[in-house]
């Protein structure tokens, strides 16, 4: 071994040994202390240090037999702090999530006093948010083996468990429904069908605990039991202070269902359908998002979900509002959801806003009453675009056969609405009073633009390419044009330049006016992403072989005198960019020397 390597380990070594020596005495100061320490961060460093040690296989109790004494007298000391009650719990629950430790904790009924909820209400500690947080971390490391499982349920912790779900802490409520989604998955029976996703322990489990003995299917049953019965009666938000609540709730669902074996499944499902299909009908916009991750979860498992899952789906997508329909719909395709019958529909509702403002005959759709009055809502009008445009990326992605249209028609729209934004088109006649939403719209601007650079590589847009550099021109030329708008056009140039093949000598000279201009910009964002956009463009060509007919968009002898000029800008940010911009620039004449 190298000598520095042999220093380092007698190092770590000596400091080891320090930590041991130190640590009765740091457990009687920690535990007499009636006051936090000035930095807390210092316990987590030293609950840390017992994780490493555990994963590593040090059986903590008997490599470090004051644990057990400091345990009792933090937990009997009621003007302790709760920083260290919060310690003290996450170390209980390390040292009980081994067997031998959870058996050693139990002789001394320090598990029943460290968890007794009852015990910190009287004494007024369960107040603190750390405390309750204490608890709940302490007792997800206890839950490692099935034995936890029965303390769980043999002392009533459930109750409270059930209770911290929706706890005024976010960060608390947060951590409760974690642990009921562990409880859940770690103790199914079989083995859960993930659909690729393995559910994870925590890291504090120690190694020697990765293999579950069998549970108890009575114990394991009566926690499903409590948990579904629990679910089924928190769902649905009883005012609208509660929304939040169910919101996280909803979620826990969609975890566990994506996650759940064959019966688990069933039985969650069966619990919570109920509750599901009024949720659907309600008028609650800010669950929309939640319960679609319900519904995609319960849908993505094709071994279990039954016709009523896939009928719930249907109802998001056909029985709500307008603006929910759309949402629900893109939820559905970022998710990557694809199947025959839901996904075709959710890509007609998304095309469906933009069919209606540029006329494009995207879809042979029947009436468009209710959206056609959304997007002449200037509440709703741009949130509606900016969502339909986001998701064209990933409508292009799918089959032929679920797109009701070709693509092309879709970059053709896209292309519409972008001359909308600057007034170089107007909107269609059936929806005229968008037009002062749509114009000048900088969000919509850059969702468009950004969509646009996004889905160049579309099979069949090769004859668009024209008509998307002369939108692109004219944005670049537009007086009102915001720096990152801009800058977005330069990147769609780049993206889009890979796919043409023949552009005309006239949109090159119009691009080399419109850079020469926007690299004098007042502005010096502006500067700086024309700079970096011709440093960009010519690196763009000299990826490609010396006998790629790919032309670079400017020639050498039109750029290198804006980027020399550019050298000597007032901003710091410009000559930085001038100076990549010229290497890039450079690059392929330094080859060829």
């Amino acid at each position: 071994m190298h000598p520095v390597s042999d220093r380092c380990v007698s190092m770590a070594l000596d400091q080891h040994r320090e930590c041991v020596a130190l640590l009765p005495r740091v457990c009687e100061l920690l535990a007499a202390s009636g006051s936090g320490l000035p930095d807390d961060t210092s316990l987590e460093k030293l609950l840390d240090w017992f994780t490493q040690l555990s994963l590593a296989g040090t059986c903590l109790h008997e490599s470090f037999p004051c644990l057990l004494e400091f345990i009792p007298a933090v937990t009997h000391n009621t003007a302790a702090d709760p920083a260290i009650i919060c310690f003290m719990m996450k170390l209980t629950g390390l040292l009980a999530g081994t067997v031998e430790g959870f058996h050693r904790l139990q002789e001394h009924l320090t598990l029943a006093e460290v968890f007794k909820v009852q015990s910190w209400k009287e004494t007024g500690l369960w107040d603190d948010p750390s405390v309750r947080s204490g608890w709940i971390h302490g007792l997800r490391s206890t839950m490692q083996h099935p034995r936890a499982l029965n303390l769980l349920l043999q002392s009533e912790l459930m109750e409270h468990l059930l209770h911290l779900q929706t706890d005024p802490s976010l960060f608390v409520a947060s951590s409760a429904n974690e642990l009921l989604a562990h409880i859940l998955l770690f103790y199914q029976p079989e083995s859960p069908v993930t659909n690729g996703k393995a559910h994870t322990c925590e890291e504090t489990r120690p190694t020697q605990n990765r293999s579950v003995p069998s549970t108890s299917s009575a114990e394991y049953n009566t926690a499903v039991i409590s948990i579904c019965d629990y679910l089924k009666q928190s769902l649905l938000p009883q005012e609208q202070k509660h929304l939040q609540q169910s919101a996280r709730l909803l979620r826990l669902v969609a975890q566990i269902l994506s996650q759940a074996g064959g019966p688990l499944w069933v039985q969650l499902f069966e619990s919570v359908r109920g509750p599901l299909e009024d949720l659907v009908t309600a008028a609650h916009s800010q669950l929309t998002l939640p319960l679609m991750e319900v519904i995609l979860a319960a849908n993505s498992n094709s071994s279990q979900a039954p016709q009523r899952a896939s009928d719930l789906l249907c109802a998001m997508l056909e029985v709500r509002p307008p603006t929910e329909r759309i949402r629900a719909a893109a939820a559905l395709t970022q998710q990557g959801f694809c199947d025959p019958v839901h996904t075709p529909k959710a890509v007609k509702i998304l095309l469906l806003p933009l069919d209606i403002l540029t006329g494009q005959s995207l879809l042979n759709s029947e009436s468009a009453g209710e959206t056609r009055e959304e997007l002449q809502n200037k509440s709703s009008c741009t949130s509606i675009v900016c969502l339909c445009v986001t998701n064209l990326h990933q409508i292009t992605l799918l089959p032929d056969d679920f797109l009701p249209c070709p693509r092309p028609v879709i970059v053709s729209t896209l292309v519409s609405l972008l001359h909308m934004c600057i007034g170089s088109s107007a909107v269609s006649s059936g929806c005229a009073g968008a037009n002062r939403f749509i114009f000048g719209n900088g969000k919509i601007q850059k969702s468009a633009l950004e969509a646009l650079t996004a889905i160049n590589h579309c099979s069949g847009v090769h004859d668009k390419v024209n008509k998307v550099f002369t939108v692109l021109l004219l944005y670049l030329n537009h007086p009102d044009s915001d720096p990152v708008v801009l800058h977005k056009c330069y990147q769609a140039f780049l993206k889009w330049t890979s796919v043409c093949t023949n552009l005309s000598d006239e949109l090159r000279q119009d691009l080399k006016q419109l850079v020469q201009k926007r690299a004098c910009d007042l502005r010096w964002e502006v500067r700086d992403s024309t700079v970096e956009f011709l440093g960009q463009q010519a690196a763009l060509s000299h990826s490609t072989s010396d006998t790629s007919p790919n032309l670079p968009l400017l020639e050498e002898c039109s750029t290198l005198p804006l980027l020399r000029e550019a050298l000597q800008d007032q901003e710091s940010y410009v000559r930085a960019s001038a100076v990549s911009a010229l290497a890039q620039t450079l690059r392929r004449g330094w080859r060829r020397g």
